[in-house]
């Protein structure tokens, strides 16, 4: 059995992104908590992030802008924002495959 076997494998590849901005989009506890928000699977809109968020609609629509420039997330009708399809392990799971890197955004310190 080959290592990889049991690693996710994604129906969908994702474009690769650049680790630099990959590591500044996700520098920022407020996106963070924004991306983990959208792993849900709902498309959300500036003023749902900012209450996930603890900011603003405005600041939130900011945090959104680095994502998309980024590559994380893209915007839809209605100014609704969500994770570039592909890079979610499975679906409503908080596990983002970037290629190469994983995040795990319901991991718990001391668990």
């Amino acid at each position: 059995m080959n290592e990889t076997s049991n690693l996710p494998q994604n129906k969908v590849t994702a474009p690769a992104l650049k680790r630099d901005d990959l590591m500044g989009a996700l520098s920022n506890p407020s996106r963070l908590a924004m991306l983990s928000a959208l792993c849900d699977g709902e498309p959300l809109g500036a003023s749902d992030l900012a209450n996930v968020a603890g900011c603003t609609a405005s600041a939130a629509s900011k945090h959104a802008r680095i994502m998309v420039d980024a590559g994380l997330f893209v915007q839809g009708r209605g100014k609704l924002y969500r994770i570039v399809p592909g890079f979610q392990t499975q679906p409503g799971k908080r596990d983002l495959d970037f290629g190469h890197c994983l995040l795990r955004l319901d991991y718990q310190a001391g668990n």
